[in-house]
């Protein structure tokens, strides 16, 4: 039985100018898939992923998302509708505490809404199920012993697992990762990718991954894409794509 498709591109494009980014690429993220995009600096991965996420607009084509169209929706529509996306370099609060960044990320607090704020009863409850959830997931990640401590004190490993965390209390569906394992060692990336593979499996989330450490992650994920001025020129299991003559040809002539 096939999964699901919960993301969906159709013939998606986007110019600067006279350059074509991203050229009529099509690609599709299954339920509790673990999908990679990969290519050659300049290929257009992190242009799609721009577009699919709502920082840029597409010229054409479409954006679906659990059959819905949201296709040039701002970015923080599509993160409530269960995207959200972490970044090369992690962005947290730094001078926050690994709880507390977590709880910041739930989208819909009644708390900060203006009059239900200062009715106490409105929100307490919230906020204690938000606080159970969040030591849940620290747990989960191995990170509940650092949850009083301030962000910026985390290894560079620990604040990929952090970025994560907070997609997961923001009750993520897809979370899109660009190069979740850049900058760490290789023991600490093995790490964060079983990670990955035992949060689809328990929150049932869904992964589309940049990441150009091939040796490390085609162990772990269902499928890839490659890119290469703008177009998939691959796709299929990660043994098929990177034996693929156009594949090789692109990353030696990258």
């Amino acid at each position: 039985m096939e999964k699901r498709i919960i993301l969906r591109t159709v013939d998606l494009v986007k110019r600067f100018g006279g350059i074509v980014a991203v050229n009529r690429v099509s690609i599709k993220v299954p339920e509790k898939g673990i999908v990679l995009i990969i290519g050659p600096n300049g290929s257009g991965k992190s242009t799609l992923v721009n577009v699919i996420t709502g920082v840029y607009k597409a010229d054409e084509g479409k954006v679906y998302f659990l059959n819905k169209d949201i296709t040039n929706k701002p970015p923080h529509e599509i993160y409530k509708l269960g995207i959200v996306r972490t970044f090369q370099i992690p962005q947290p609060l730094k001078k926050l505490t690994v709880l507390e960044n977590l709880l910041i990320a739930d989208a819909d607090h009644p708390g900060e809404n203006p009059i239900k704020a200062m009715f106490q009863r409105a929100w307490v409850k919230k906020e204690q199920e938000l606080v159970e959830r969040a030591f849940k997931i620290l747990k989960f990640l191995k990170l509940d012993h650092l949850w009083d401590v301030e962000a910026y004190k985390l290894s560079g490993g620990q604040l990929k697992l952090l970025e994560v965390g907070r997609a997961l209390m923001a009750k993520a569906k897809l979370i899109v990762m660009d190069e979740p394992i850049a900058g760490v060692n290789p023991a600490l990336a093995h790490e964060i990718f079983q990670r990955l593979c035992e949060i689809r499996e328990a929150f049932g989330v869904s992964f589309l991954l940049i990441e150009h450490r091939l040796d490390i992650a085609l162990r772990y994920v269902d499928y890839v894409y490659a890119m290469a001025q703008g177009r998939v020129i691959a796709e299929g299991k990660p043994d098929e794509v990177v034996n693929n003559p156009a594949v090789i040809e692109a990353y030696i002539g990258g």
